[in-house]
């Protein structure tokens, strides 16, 4: 590195070294940076601002000047101002400011000892100032801040230089908004010992935070003996753990504190947040902004003090005005400071204040001791008096000791009032009933009267000795005055005392008093008047008739020897006496209800009375019914009982019209259920729900005017059903049906009347005679024959069908034929069909709908059948033909369907007769005018072939040496005679080449045959080969070089003989190579 930088020669090293000597050559100074602005308004310099996001704070920095002078001084009395605003601050905008922090002292004489010059920002001893500003939750803006000085005279000096007193650039303050909850507060409630904590949820005004599900908000609530704040609030939740966990939306605790406790709690409360900042990252907000951090404590204390060891109270009345005074007294408890003493009073002993009863009379301070308490005029009875200590912090023992309290204090301010109700007076009004009545004492509020009676006047005295001297009977409320006494069985000629005694409370909340001096509070019963509840025997019915026809029941019983007594008439509609009816029962028992009531007889001496009930229409019941008598004074012997000579006798009551049910019996003696009858012979069977009084008559008709009973006919009793209470009566008639039957509905009618005498008829019309078929008509699918129309693969085939019958269709069904009317032919059983709409209800007109894809069918003609079959077995069936085709769309815009083109007849062929200018005749011209330019062709190559030769022998011997060579070349060693090939020699010379070129006597002497195979297997596969530029490369001749001086001969030989050997003679003449390669050398010698 030291190389790098100073170089390998030495030259830097020197310039270095000479460096250093001058830099130890300058002299020792103080170091001092450059201010801004006039030294002498002490502005402030080097400002610094730097915001803080974890403690969300910003914190500003700067010194003070840094000069040399007198000015210095004026840093003694100086202070600083630091001012932020959103805005840029200059000259114009900070007088409208108000600094955040201001009083700053710019430099303490006493800290650096009154040198000035130790008040210098860089070359003094006095620190850099610094202020941080706490940033409101919720922010995200930009700020600036600047700093002004204040002059020991109070100017204020905004010298605003950048950098100096100003920031340059405002900075960024983002702060997390609030999420906990507003407003804390508590109290401590001594007596129950609870704190109760309250706060307002964010929710409340912001309603954004999740109150259900996992992302739901919890409260935490912290108990800490210090208050929480912005500075110390994450510490607290690390070190702290909530006294609580709320879930979301709960907005106050009630918090128990021990016994025994004295503390001062600061509560506080927050948010946990889960998955707030992130999936599974919970968040708390530690900076407790939202008053949600208490600054005052809830006092707890519930550590009550000692009580008073000894008190008493002591009634003093004032007979005058009716008042008094209690006067309560107690001694101080020793060792407590500014403690005080309340007062409890109730009108029972108590042991706790926390009683409703009880009622604090007053607080008294220490050092007093007792208390006058002003009983109010018109209270009367005993007192209770307490006396509870009460602490400093007003923490006291809600149980009071019995040394705390006094005895019993009787306080009479109500005399010279009577504390007994008046007019009492006592009358028996009969039902076993003596009614006493009052009237209300006066001068209070609330009371409740007491009734006794005793056989005896009993005295006050009498009744303080012996409690059981008077038999308490009721209590009732002011207000009332009177009160019924129910007396017991069997009393006669009874002259009872009754006593009516007033409690009340008489002022207190509670311990009510009753005065039992006795003095004017009773009656007795007066003579005529006496006590009379023993019964009269019981009335005797005679007779129960229910009359059905008129709707009446008749009742008579018989006269009893009473005077004035009363009859009532009573009723059971079940079986009050049991099974057997030998059981006793009670109109007050359940079951029985009040028919006829307050039947007087007065002085009356007939020997039966006699009354009529109302029955109800339609009714057929066994009830019984009961007379019972009442005395004049309302005694009655409420049981009953049935049998001779008793009081309750049973009767059928009977308003129903009897109901019968038909039944109809074919000749095979079964029940024929149809409601479709053809001819034949049957039996009609009604069954009557109760007896008649007489045969039942029946007529059976048609509505068409058929009579088949031959008019109105008395029924026959078949079965009587005596033994069977689910059966009635049967009655049976005869009747039958011929092919002359007047067809349609039938109506069978009867009469009847029952042992009540309720007439009634009824008719029966949901038979018929049927004659007619049902009607089928089938609307799709459509017939091929009508419309030509069809069915293609993919749609549906919808089977839409109809029937209609006089009476009732029981089956509708539809079957298919595929391949309708060929030999391949299947058909489908009977199908019922399920989806079948029944248009009138009555199944007399019925909808079949039915789909089927179109691909359930081959190309060709299907049927469908549906038939009806009604109720009396008729029958109806028709037939669809339908098509199912596989078309499709031809270019020319037509539609070609598979099944209706093969019906249609083949088409007479078409014979085509092309002309010349049809393509088959142009390719036969272009073929003829390619043979006839390749015969063109070959005759020039052949002239041309014949025409060389010739030229060739005149060169001599070199150019037959050339021909040698290329004969080796083509792979021959003979020498071709053209004369033979061309006819143009002796016919001796023809006759000679021509046995050497067939002769084969060995096929290494015939080089020709040879060569004339490789060569024909070779042209076979590199013949494009061959014709390439680079064969004259490869083979390295000059054919150029053969010829010597004639340059006609040179073309002749290039263009035809040369080009036709290289083509032949390529790989052939290896071969002869030795004698190539000679040819070669000769001709570059030459």
């Amino acid at each position: 590195m030291t190389v790098e930088l100073l170089g390998k020669e030495g030259k830097r090293k020197a310039i270095f070294l000479v460096m250093c000597m001058l830099l130890a050559l300058v002299p020792m100074s103080n170091v001092s940076a450059e201010d801004l602005g006039n030294p002498s308004n002490l502005q402030a310099q080097d400002i610094s601002a730097v915001f803080d996001p974890a403690s969300e704070t910003t914190t500003v920095t700067w010194r003070n000047i840094d000069i040399d002078g007198s000015v210095l001084q004026g840093l003694f009395s100086a202070t600083y101002n630091v001012y932020r605003s959103s805005e840029v601050i200059d000259q114009s905008s900070i007088g409208g400011l108000i600094p955040f922090e201001t009083g700053i002292v710019a430099c303490s004489s006493a800290e650096v000892q009154n040198d000035a010059f130790k008040c210098r920002g860089i070359n003094g001893t006095v620190a850099q100032h610094s202020v941080s500003f706490l940033v409101s939750p919720g922010v995200n803006e930009s700020f600036y801040y600047a700093i002004t000085t204040t002059l020991g005279d109070g100017t204020e000096l905004t010298d605003l230089d950048e950098n100096a007193s100003l920031i340059a650039e405002p900075i960024l303050e983002q702060t997390t908004p609030i999420r906990t909850p507003y407003n804390i507060f508590g109290s401590f409630d001594p007596d129950t010992s609870q704190s109760t904590v309250q706060w307002i949820n964010y929710n409340e005004i912001f309603p954004i935070l999740p109150e259900t599900g996992d992302d739901a908000y919890q409260i935490l609530l912290y108990r800490t003996s210090y208050p929480v704040t912005r500075s110390n609030g994450a510490n607290m939740l690390l070190s702290e753990s909530p006294v609580a966990t709320l879930p979301a939306g709960t907005s106050s605790i009630l918090i128990d504190v021990p016994q025994s406790t004295d503390r001062d709690a600061y509560y506080s409360v927050t948010y946990n947040l889960p998955n707030w900042t992130a999936p599974g990252a919970d968040y708390l907000d530690a900076r407790f902004l939202s008053n949600n951090a208490m600054t005052s404590p809830v006092m707890e204390d519930n550590m009550p003090p000692e009580q008073v060891s000894s008190m008493y109270a002591q009634f003093n009345a004032e007979p005058t005005n009716g008042g008094g005074t209690t006067t309560i007294a107690w001694s101080d408890v020793t060792g407590e400071v500014g403690e005080s003493y309340r007062i409890y009073m109730s009108g029972a002993a108590f042991s706790s204040i926390l009683r409703s009863d009880v009622q604090l009379l007053g607080t008294i301070s220490e050092g007093v001791e007792s208390f006058d308490y002003e009983v109010p005029t018109g209270r009367l009875g005993n007192a209770y008096y307490c006396v509870a200590t009460v602490d400093m912090y007003g923490v006291m023992d809600t149980n009071v000791t019995f040394n705390a309290c006094s005895d019993a204090i009787l306080e009479d301010a109500f005399s010279p009032w009577i504390a007994e109700p008046t007019n009492v007076h006592a009358e028996f009004i009969g039902n076993k009933t003596t009614r006493v009545s009052w009237t209300d004492q006066l001068g209070v509020e609330g009371e409740q009267y007491h009734v006794y009676k005793a056989g005896w006047k009993v005295t006050g005295g009498e009744w303080a000795t012996f409690n059981g001297s008077l038999q308490w009977l009721g209590s009732v409320s002011d207000g009332i005055g009177y009160f019924d006494v129910e007396l017991s069985d069997g009393l006669l000629v009874s002259r009872p005392y009754y006593f009516v005694t007033t409690e009340a409370l008489y002022g207190h909340l509670s311990g009510t008093y009753m005065d039992k001096r006795l003095n004017q509070n009773y009656f007795q019963i007066a003579e005529g008047n006496e006590e009379d509840t023993t019964a009269p025997l019981r009335a005797s019915m005679k007779e129960v008739q229910s009359i059905g026809y008129l709707n009446k029941v008749t009742l008579e019983w018989f006269n009893s020897d009473e005077s004035d007594e009363v009859y009532q008439v009573w009723r059971h509609y079940g079986e009050p006496f049991g099974e057997d009816e030998s059981e006793i029962s009670s109109v007050t028992e359940d079951g029985w209800e009040l028919a006829i009531d307050n039947i007087e007889a007065g002085t009356s001496e007939a020997n039966t009375f006699f009354r009529q009930i109302d029955i109800p229409n339609d009714v057929d019941r066994e009830v019984w019914y009961a007379v019972m008598v009442a005395d004049k004074w309302g005694n009655t012997d409420t049981e009953t009982y049935s049998g001779l000579n008793s009081n309750a006798i049973k009767v059928t009551e009977d308003t129903k019209a009897p109901q019968a049910s038909l039944v109809l019996i074919n000749e095979d003696n079964e029940a024929f259920t149809s409601p479709s009858l053809i001819a034949g012979d049957y039996k009609v069977q009604i069954e009557f729900d109760e007896y008649l009084d007489v045969n039942p008559m029946i007529n059976i008709t048609t509505l068409g005017g058929g009579d088949l009973s031959g008019g109105e006919r008395e029924m026959a009793l078949i079965q009587e059903n005596a033994g069977n209470p689910d059966r009635g009566p049967v009655y049976e008639l005869d009747f039958f049906i011929t092919s002359s039957t007047i067809a349609g509905d039938m109506v069978f009618e009867v009469h009847m009347e029952d042992l009540a005498n309720n007439q009634a008829s009824q008719q029966w019309t949901d038979r018929a005679v049927d004659a007619v078929a049902p009607s089928v008509v089938i609307y799709s699918p459509s017939s091929f024959s009508d419309s030509e129309s069809k069915y293609l693969y993919g749609n549906n085939v919808q089977v839409l069908a109809g029937a209609e019958d006089d009476v009732r269709i029981d089956s509708f069904q539809y079957k298919f034929t595929y391949n309708y009317g060929t030999g391949q032919s299947i058909s489908t059983p009977w199908t019922e069909a399920s989806e079948v709409t029944n248009l009138d209800g009555d199944n007399s007109s019925l909808v079949l709908d039915l789909e089927f894809s179109a691909g359930n069918f081959l190309p060709g003609q299907h049927a469908v059948f549906v038939r009806a079959v009604d109720s009396a077995g008729n029958e109806r069936s028709t037939s669809v033909i339908f098509v199912v085709d596989e078309c499709r769309n031809r270019i020319d815009g037509t539609t070609s369907c598979n099944y209706v083109e093969s019906l249609k007849p083949e088409p007479e062929p078409v014979i085509i007769e092309p002309s010349m200018t049809d393509p088959p005749y142009i390719l036969v011209w272009m073929l003829s005018g390619i043979f006839v330019l390749s015969l063109i062709v070959m005759t020039m190559v052949i002239s041309t072939s014949m025409s060389g030769p010739k030229k060739k022998k005149k060169g001599g011997d070199e150019e037959d040496e050339d021909e040698d060579w290329m004969s080796e070349f083509i792979g021959t060693s003979q020498d071709l005679d053209m004369g033979a090939v061309t006819d143009t020699s002796v016919k001796t010379e023809e006759k000679s080449v021509e046995p050497e070129a067939e002769s084969e006597p060995e096929p290494e002497d015939d080089p020709f045959a040879v060569n004339v195979i490789a060569r024909k297997t070779r042209r076979k596969k590199d013949v494009p080969e061959i014709v390439a530029e680079e064969d004259d490369d490869d083979d390295g001749i000059d054919w150029g070089a053969y010829d010597d001086d004639d340059e006609e001969e040179e073309e002749v030989v290039e263009e035809k003989p040369v080009t036709k050997k290289r083509a032949v003679g390529r790989r052939a003449a290896p071969r002869k190579a030795p004698k190539r390669r000679a040819v070669g050398r000769k001709k570059s010698e030459d």
